[in-house]
């Protein structure tokens, strides 16, 4: 029998969960890819009680920006009309050199309650011919205690069909989220950015290292991103990358939604299959050791001790109903039994001795037969190690804010590490 773990403490804040829906590229309702997106909200859409604070749309919605293919989008959005949004453009949504049509999708989700109720900010910025008036679609958001900010790096940029990418942020823009990272540093509030690329690929190499820097120096905590069409986490030391793959033009096993987790010091990230049934688990503290904030202590790991040698361990429980049981284990030991502490978060205190080396976290439904994969759930992580004593802070990468530092294949977190997708070693969709 699992042995049942209370601490008389307290309970931490939640933590910030954000469900990151992957490049849509959406083309005919009769499509692949618009069935699974319908399948994706609807899973999304029963998750109960909802355990995350929205849903996040990267850019590249339709494959050929036009308002036939945003109809299609739009059509599985208003199944759920109180499902939280958050969306950006992509490339493909300024295909041909137009951005009229997202430009009218955008008013009408982030103009709304669900969406945040943001406008498009117009700046006059330099174009092929002459500067002229243009939309841009940033804003910033405040949830759970993360500061997010959404920017966009294609209203800027010069891209047309045939021409290839031109991704720029431009300088009102730039000036904007330089701002909006320092306030959140000097507040210590935690900061997440979500964008379309990795800041490599802007076009222009002084804004491509003023944004990288921005990134380092303001230790944001997670940059989420698609445009790569497949799972991807890169980590430099402080910030976590973490591109989802695409929903459409993808060669990367099972559709799905990647979900993202700070909690407190930790990050986390982990893909959910669409395939897989109920329930899912996140481990969001302690940090495992390959995402984990260096130099690596007990405090920014989430691996501090209480009196009794135990460590503080907590998870999201995704599901369309509460699970049977909920329970976590150090290496191959006894199963401890989690308590739900919210909405969204079990916890338990766990010993942690001396040389122990994993943490699994398994949610268990009552539809679950008593063997096989369905309904039944492992997260599994192994948690950061203290650094050596006078260990200095990482230095900036050589190439900062791009996948140089990409962790390689990680398959319990859904990464394949093969980069099958059309800008890396894929298929030219």
């Amino acid at each position: 029998m699992a042995a049942t773990s209370r601490e008389q403490t307290a309970p931490a804040e939640d933590p910030f969960v954000v469900l990151h829906v992957g490049d849509l590229h959406l083309t005919g309702r009769s499509e692949a890819n618009a069935r699974d997106l319908a399948a994706i909200l609807d899973q999304i859409g029963a998750i109960t009680p909802r355990a995350f604070d929205f849903v996040y749309l990267p850019g590249d919605l339709a494959e050929d920006g036009t308002a036939p293919q945003y109809a299609i989008l739009s059509a599985a959005l208003d199944r759920h009309p109180d499902l939280p949004v958050r969306l950006i453009p992509g490339d493909h949504d300024r295909q041909h050199g137009c951005i009229e049509a997202f430009h009218a999708m955008f008013t009408t989700v982030a103009g709304s309650p669900r969406g945040g109720k943001h406008d498009p900010v117009g700046h006059s910025l330099p174009q092929p011919e002459d500067p002229r008036e243009v939309s841009q679609y940033y804003y910033a958001d405040t949830f759970s205690g993360v500061r997010c900010l959404f920017v966009d790096i294609v209203s800027a940029g010069f891209s047309r069909k045939g021409i290839g990418l031109d991704f720029r942020l431009g300088r009102p823009q730039t000036l904007w989220l330089s701002d909006q990272i320092a306030q959140a540093a000097a507040s210590g509030t935690p900061c997440a950015i979500f964008v379309h690329a990795y800041p490599d690929d802007l076009r222009e190499p002084d804004e491509r290292l003023d944004i990288a820097g921005l990134i380092w120096n303001g230790n944001v905590r997670l940059v989420e991103m698609g445009h790569t069409h497949y799972n991807e986490l890169a980590h430099d030391g402080r910030t976590l990358y973490a591109a989802a793959r695409s929903v459409g033009q993808n060669e990367d096993g099972s559709v799905g939604y990647a979900v993202a987790a700070i909690d407190g010091p930790v990050t986390s990230w982990r893909f959910r299959a669409l395939d897989r049934t109920p329930p899912f688990v996140l481990i969001t503290s302690p940090a495992d050791r390959r995402v984990a904030t260096r130099p690596a202590t007990d405090e920014n790991s989430g691996m501090v001790r209480d009196g009794q040698g135990r460590i503080r361990v907590r998870a999201v429980v995704l599901s369309d109903r509460e699970p049977q049981y909920c329970h976590c284990r150090v290496d191959f030991g006894p199963w401890i039994t989690m308590v739900s502490q919210s909405a969204r978060t079990f916890e338990a205190w766990a010993p942690w001795p001396a040389g122990a080396r994993s943490l699994q976290v398994e949610a268990v439904d009552a539809r679950w037969p008593g063997h096989g994969p369905d309904y039944v759930d492992t997260d599994e992580i192994e948690p950061a190690r203290p650094s050596a004593p006078g260990e200095d802070e990482p230095s900036l990468p050589d190439k900062p804010g791009s996948d140089a530092f990409r962790l390689g294949p990680w398959l319990r977190k859904g990464v394949r590490g093969d980069q099958l997708g059309p800008n890396r070693a894929g298929r030219k969709w």
